[in-house]
């Protein structure tokens, strides 16, 4: 489970970086989080679809964007 302060951070930078499809790890190394506390959060945004929804990150791994309204 997430902790609320990383979900938070992260949800913020999706929808900072809206349309921009980021994995756990490169958000993780990108807003110096813990990897299992960003792993965690972005599992628990991806059941909140919509406005987030899955993709490739530029790195190849899956990931997560913020879809824009």
């Amino acid at each position: 489970m997430a902790d609320d302060l990383t979900e938070s951070t992260v949800r913020q930078h999706l929808r900072d970086q809206s349309g921009e499809v980021s994995c756990a790890r490169c958000l993780a190394l990108e807003l110096n989080l813990e990897l299992s506390a960003t792993e965690s959060a972005v599992v628990a945004l991806s059941e909140r679809r919509p406005p987030f929804a899955a993709g490739l990150c530029s790195c190849g791994n899956p990931g997560l964007k913020f879809l824009s309204q």
